[in-house]
């Protein structure tokens, strides 16, 4: 019996030996899980806020998406720039035109810069662009007309021009050929250009067609000394019955 006891107690060591041993490490291990559960929870609020700050920035950059599509800045780019280049395209047409009258008309710098500020302000004044303001001055120093002339009757061919719906650069070349038959003066162009525009708007013609027909009858007419407004009165009537154009100035 008293072997037993001893072996017991031996045995209840050991095992209080192992218990101890058991104790320990199960206490490290608390160790090792709690610094676990803090590095999963230092990580997961890591996680979260990477994910709000993800949320936040793509909501902004989606926000900022949104507001450039609801602004219209991509499509207004565009426009801008497709301005910026009709503005480019549009001053160089009518450089380019200016620059054409210059070398028919001889015309000085300041001259020059007189007859540009005209052709910008008919420009901007009625349906034709500047350039083409400067085709009508193109056909004008081509008839001879000298600056000051320019000045003065561009504005009356402009108006008959947009008047009558015809071509502007056609419409100042049947204006300054026929004052020259007629022989009147650049000045008389507002008043010339007013007759046309009553006969055609009063008889079966247009002014195109009565610039065809003056090509036959007005140096005859001025000639004879018949007035601008005889041989509108007298193309109008010839209109009425069918006969127009080239076949008015011949009859």
């Amino acid at each position: 019996a008293e072997n037993s006891v001893a072996y017991y107690e031996k045995q209840l060591n050991s095992t209080k030996r192992e218990q101890a041993n058991l104790r320990a490490e199960l206490e490290r291990t608390n160790v090792y899980v709690k610094e676990a559960q803090e590095s999963i929870t230092g990580c997961a609020h890591s996680i979260d806020q990477y994910g709000k700050e993800t949320k936040g920035a793509t909501s902004a950059v989606n926000a900022l998406a949104e507001a450039v599509v609801a602004a219209g800045i991509a499509e207004k780019v565009k426009d801008v720039a497709a301005a910026l280049y009709d503005c480019v395209e549009t001053f160089g047409a009518f450089q380019s035109q200016m620059s054409a009258v210059q070398a028919i008309s001889g015309a000085s710098a300041q001259d020059m810069a007189a007859l540009a500020e005209k052709a910008k302000e008919m420009g901007a004044s009625t349906s034709f662009t500047a350039a083409e303001a400067g085709q009508a001055l193109e056909y004008m120093a081509m008839a001879g007309w000298k600056t000051g002339d320019m000045l003065d009757g561009l504005e009356g061919i402009m108006h008959l021009a947009a008047a009558s719906g015809e071509d502007l650069a056609s419409t100042s070349d049947i204006v300054t050929d026929a004052l020259t038959a007629f022989g009147l003066k650049a000045s008389d162009s507002g008043h010339f250009a007013d007759v046309l525009a009553v006969a055609s708007a009063n008889a079966n013609t247009n002014v195109g067609l009565m610039g065809e027909t003056f090509q036959y009858a007005a140096p005859v007419a001025g000639a004879l000394g018949y007035s601008i407004e005889d041989v509108a009165v007298a193309i109008g009537l010839m209109a009425n019955s069918t006969i127009k154009g080239s076949s008015a100035g011949t009859a």
